[in-house]
């Protein structure tokens, strides 16, 4: 099935490709290849325009792409507020493409506790053999992430050998801890208390919380810190110390969109590491 959505501005290799999903590829062709729910989706971008493929396809996949890309963001708004950060201002329009993605809240919460202690690449890997294992065929190598009901029927070993290490443990305490009606409930709450929900659940930690409160349950409060923004904290900003503290200047400083002054904060400094450019300095 072929569909068609338009969404501005937009980059889509940016934001497909800047940390925030783990199960969407490039192609050669430019393209991007994934899985969103049960579909098989292929993925360009002309313009403003997405151009896709689903299989199998439905009437909603236009409107799965779209909640995914976070195409209801005002980008503008979002960015003349950041912009009055005089650190951020001077570079801030470079990045008006890079959005938020907005994730189903079961896959990200498992999602990113096996990223815990691991690289982009391994985090894929692990992502993918799980869904191979215990999620529904779409077609020929691909396959939907597992639902709850499904993993709670794998024992440690099982999950283990899908390369999850120490990381299968919490896995199977999740399934045992979460189910859907705790899901629920935590998709009406403030940000500041599905942090401390989330936070109980056995693998999450400060940065897992607000990975998923961000890219999961849609926060845009949230501030996640991993190296890259202790970093660019540190080398633009003059901050350091612990989670909490840096938590609270972010909160403070970018105020109800966090999320995204994270991530112009987080490309901005793997663009500086992997290729010395840098649009952001110190004010």
């Amino acid at each position: 099935m072929k569909f068609e959505v338009e969404i501005a501005p937009l980059d889509l290799g940016l934001t497909l490709g800047c940390g925030q999903t783990f199960r969407f590829k490039a192609q050669l062709d430019g393209a991007w290849s994934g899985v969103l729910g049960e579909h098989h989706l292929v993925l360009r971008q002309i313009g403003t325009r997405i151009e896709g493929t689903a299989s199998p396809g439905g009437k909603n996949v236009d409107e799965l792409v779209l909640d995914l890309l976070r195409a209801k963001d005002d980008i503008d708004k979002i960015q003349r507020a950041l912009g009055r950060d005089k650190v951020l201002a001077p570079g801030i329009r470079s990045m008006r493409g890079l959005r938020i993605v907005k994730l189903d809240e079961w896959e990200c919460l498992i999602s990113y506790v096996l990223a815990t202690y691991a690289n982009i690449p391994r985090i894929m890997k692990m992502v993918e053999a799980l869904a191979s294992g215990f999620g529904r065929r779409i077609e020929r190598g691909a396959y939907s992430f597992p639902e709850r009901k499904t993993l709670a029927r794998a024992s440690v070993n099982e999950l283990r050998r899908c390369g999850l290490g120490y990381r299968a443990e919490y896995v199977r305490a999740i399934c045992d801890t979460v189910d859907e009606d705790a899901l629920a409930r935590m998709c009406r709450m403030t940000y500041a208390n599905l942090r401390k929900s989330l936070i109980e659940i056995p693998g999450v930690g400060d940065k897992v919380a607000d990975c998923v409160s961000l890219f999961g349950f849609g926060k845009l409060e949230a501030f996640p810190i991993d190296v890259w923004i202790e970093r660019a904290l540190a080398r633009l900003y003059r901050q350091r110390g612990s989670y909490r503290r840096l938590m609270e200047f972010a909160a403070e400083r970018f105020g109800e969109y966090a999320g995204y002054a994270q991530e112009y904060l987080y490309h901005n400094e793997r663009m500086l590491a992997h290729e010395n450019v840098c649009v952001f300095s110190e004010k």
